[in-house]
């Protein structure tokens, strides 16, 4: 650390050895009847020729003193005392002894140097005028002067930018109104010439001690600091880009895509033109990364987002928001944003490979229009969201516009939520049950159980509409449950009524299969129905097998050593895998009524019904089709081999007291004359 020397009064005396009196009375400010009458009562000699100066009034700490008293007499600390000033001990040539009082104080100024010296960052104390006084060696290396450079030969303000400085000049209070502390953000000139950015703070460090008057008159230091903000300015940009990029994708988030957003709708409304924002979302991720890991998930979106990026060459904005959601914005607008949103969907069609395997990804694409579609960032982007539900709601690779009728559905589905809710509460949800029959011999051999919504004032809801909403809303889990739980229950009743009782189906959710207690609450609703699990089958879609196939296969196994069963309904309408067929313990595949409805007039779908049931049959596996409403197409199916049939033909869905009525053989009666 280094300081400005300070101005010293010395008084000396010569004597010869011992003799002459030596009055310290002006060196230590004590009185004169606490000084010695000789220099030996004040000052011992010693062999080494050094001489101490005593005093009556000497303080408890010791300061140090750097200054060099007149030539060839290095000075060494004693005390400050009565005055306030310092007195030195010192070294001196022959019998000449010479003493100093020091103006500074130091009983301040040692602590406030060390810290001075300490301080990681540049720091320095200058006077009333602003010239340096003294400077840490942070401050030199912040600033390429050395210290000999700023001392008493520059000001702080020197050291400013000119050019900010006169701009600036206003907001630079003058040192004498500085009363408190100041603090700023300011740019330095290094001696190289070149700028760094700093934050710069001065505050007053001690008042000059009073004047003859009796007036103090001001301030006579001032300390400074001057921190480095480059490496502080590195790191809040590097939270910066955290906080508005994706971790996966390094793509804008959602609040970089909104800002983005939001100055487009300034531009546009400045210059009237208009634009598209399109969401995407990935089908099926979910089930990928199930499937294949948390690696191959990323990795399709960071191969998807570079892809989409690839459509903007000059402009435009893309983000990932989320999940398994992309933004886009483009200063397209009617067919121009449509060919665009065909383009994204081609693109992000195009196979992947992954450790050698093939994944084939499709997408959903909700479009909405400024200002058509909406004036403000919130509502547009929220109404992306409606048309996107629109879309993935036809089972992906679609593309649909926002309209008023889709914002009317997303509301009645909200609302549907809320009553769903309540009518769980309110046990408005019952179930039905739809007969399949044995095309061989007209029997009853099973009964698929359906749910129903009555609701006290709109009526029968069907399933088609409330169901999906269950599902969106994670309702259906808890529904699940409390439909195999009333089935057994019903089960188990008609049982002990009849003494007899077809096997029971329950449709089990994707989300409920995925639950580890699937297993315990089958388990528990039997055994508190005291029903008999060979008379239970679960009916699950091909969706389930292609998740997490191990936990599957667990499910799957445990179901079986209990002897329920297991069916795949919809056969035919998920993925095209087969694999699953000799994988998974199965007992029966359900054909999709779409393919038994075009069976009599495509032979195409005729002849893949026929396949599908000697494929079953070679896998031991029962076939059942679904959605038989004439006579034809049961006998059609009857003739390929089908083993039993359920659809509107033989029975509507029906109450548990109309089934108590029909468990008796059906016999050939459902043949047609």
């Amino acid at each position: 650390m280094h300081r400005k020397p300070v101005r010293t009064e010395s008084w000396g005396t010569e004597y010869p050895g011992n003799s002459e009196r030596f009055m310290m009375c002006a060196m230590t400010g004590a009185p004169p009847q606490e000084s010695g009458n000789t220099p030996s009562e004040t000052i011992a000699t010693r062999n080494t020729r050094h001489g101490g100066v005593g005093c009556g009034r000497k303080a408890a700490i010791i300061r140090a003193v750097t200054r060099r008293i007149g030539p060839n007499l290095p000075a060494s600390p004693v005390a400050p005392y009565a005055s306030g000033k310092t007195l030195t001990r010192f070294q001196y040539p022959g019998n000449s002894k010479a003493g100093a009082m020091q103006d500074h104080p130091y009983a301040e100024a040692r602590p406030r140097d060390a810290a001075l010296a300490a301080a990681p960052y540049g720091m320095f104390i200058c006077t009333a005028d602003g010239t340096f006084d003294s400077v840490n060696a942070a401050f030199e290396k912040l600033t390429g002067f050395t210290a000999e450079e700023l001392i008493g030969r520059r000001t702080f303000e020197s050291l400013h930018d000119p050019a900010e400085l006169a701009r600036r000049r206003a907001e630079l209070p003058p040192l004498s109104a500085v009363s408190s502390r100041y603090e700023g953000e300011w740019t330095y000139v290094r001696r190289n010439s070149t700028p760094i950015r700093v934050v710069f703070a001065l505050a007053p460090l001690a008042a000059e001690p009073a004047n003859p008057d009796g007036v103090a008159t001001g301030f006579a230091r001032y300390v400074g600091i001057a921190i480095d903000m480059t490496r502080y300015a590195q790191s809040e940009a590097r939270l910066w880009y955290v906080s508005h990029h994706d971790g996966v994708t390094r793509l804008p988030n959602q609040t970089l895509f909104t800002e983005r957003l939001e100055l487009t709708i300034a531009r546009c409304q400045r210059s009237g033109n208009g634009f598209t924002v399109l969401i995407a979302e990935l089908d099926h991720l979910r089930k990928l990364r199930d499937a294949l890991g948390l690696h191959a998930a990323e990795l399709v979106l960071q191969i998807v987002g570079e892809r989409l990026r690839g459509l903007f060459p000059n402009d435009g904005t893309i983000a990932s928001i989320g999940g398994t959601q992309f933004a886009l914005l483009i200063n397209e607008t009617g067919a121009g944003a449509d060919a665009f949103a065909a383009e994204a969907l081609g693109r992000i069609a195009e196979s992947i490979d992954y450790a050698g395997t093939a994944l084939n990804i499709t997408a959903s694409i909700g479009m909405v229009a400024y200002p058509a579609d909406g004036a403000d960032a919130p509502t547009l982007m929220r109404r992306a969201g409606v048309a996107l539900s629109a879309a993935s709601a036809v089972s992906g690779h679609a593309v649909r516009r926002f309209s008023t009728a889709l914002e009317g559905q997303a509301a009645r589905r909200f609302e549907l939520e809320a009553m769903l809710r309540e009518a769980l509460e309110r046990q408005q949800l019952h179930l039905v049950y739809q007969p399949q029959v044995t095309l061989a011999d007209g029997r009853i051999s099973q009964v698929e159980t359906l749910l129903r919504w009555n609701h006290p004032q709109r009526g029968l809801i069907s399933p088609v509409e409330f169901v999906p909403v269950a599902e969106e809303s994670g309702l259906i889990e808890q529904i699940g449950e409390w439909v195999i739980r009333t089935a057994c229950r019903d089960a188990g009743k008609l049982l002990r009524l009849t003494g007899t009782l077809p096997r029971i189906a329950v449709n089990v959710s994707p989300q409920q299969f995925q639950r580890q207690n699937l297993f315990e609450t089958i388990r528990g609703a039997l055994e508190d129905a005291a029903l008999d699990p060979s008379y239970l089958e679960v009916e699950i879609t091909e969706g389930v097998l292609l998740g997490d196939t191990e936990q599957a296969l667990q499910t799957l196994h445990a179901l079986r050593e209990l002897g329920v069963e297991v069916a795949v309904d919809d056969f035919g309408t998920g993925y095209s895998s087969l694999a699953y067929l000799t994988r998974f313990p199965l007992n029966r595949l359900k054909i999709d009524r779409s393919f038994v409805m075009r069976m009599s007039t495509d032979p195409q779908c005729a002849a893949l019904v026929g396949a599908i049931i000697a494929m079953a049959h070679a896998l031991k596996l029962r076939v059942t089709a679904e959605g038989v409403e004439t006579a034809e197409q049961a006998a059609q199916l009857e003739a390929l081999g089908c083993d039993e049939a359920q659809g509107f033909w033989f029975s509507r869905p029906i109450t548990i007291a109309a089934l108590r009525n029909l468990l008796k053989p059906l016999g050939t009666a459902w043949r047609s004359d």
